[in-house]
């Protein structure tokens, strides 16, 4: 009995041991993060800026944390890791491309082809132009502010011969705003009486901004 207890209680060391030495110390670089109990999943939690978390694992474009005595999720984007993470580390940063991250975010805003135009609307029942940009961005645990003139602020600016999938696009002087979907096109909630859509990029762009 002694001898299977102590079997026991080895493997759990190793285990603990394990894990600790592929544990990294990562610190939140966005205001405001979402933590999930699975990548895409159910939110339990938020991390702000500044605050350092403790990062066992790697799915994806995400983060496997310790989050007091559970584990979460956490988009790999807004983590910065320390030093000691070496190789995963260059793993983790290829797969987390802004480039791989914005075709994420536009193949999500794609489910909601066909909602209609609502003043005001930031929910599947309805979208105006900025509910509907913060509403899509806000599932990969990014929170945009609410209006158009103030997401002409986020991220930071790229130039309209350079665009990524995932952009966010501003027009009418910060009075409309859309993302870059490819191949000179946008998706939006256009105006009343319309749906959101995928339109051609044929107006003239006040800013382009890059989120990741």
């Amino acid at each position: 009995m002694r001898k299977k207890a102590y079997a026991i209680f080895v493997i759990a060391a190793i285990l603990f041991i394990s894990t600790v030495a592929y544990a990294d110390t990562g610190y939140i670089t966005a205001d405001s993060l979402n933590v999930r109990t699975a990548p895409n999943n159910a939110v339990i939690g938020q991390l702000t800026y500044g605050q350092d978390v403790t990062v066992i694992g790697y799915e994806g474009g995400w983060c496997k944390i310790q989050y007091g005595d559970k584990t979460g999720y956490i988009y790999g984007n807004y983590v910065s890791i320390t030093p000691a993470e070496a190789a995963a580390a260059e793993t983790v940063a290829e797969e987390t491309s802004s480039a791989s991250a914005g075709q994420n975010v536009v193949e999500y805003a794609k489910n909601f082809i066909g909602v209609p135009y609502v003043y005001g609307g930031s929910s599947p029942y309805g979208f105006d132009c900025s509910g509907f940009v913060q509403y899509v961005y806000k599932y990969f645990g990014i929170s945009l502010p609410r209006t158009s003139y103030s997401q002409m602020q986020s991220g930071y600016a790229v130039s309209t011969s350079d665009l990524q999938p995932g952009d966010i696009l501003v027009f009418r002087g910060g009075g409309h705003v859309g993302i870059y979907v490819g191949n000179n096109t946008y998706i939006h909630a256009p105006n009343s009486g319309r749906s959101v859509s995928i339109d051609p990029l044929d107006r003239t762009v006040t800013a382009a901004r890059r989120i990741f």
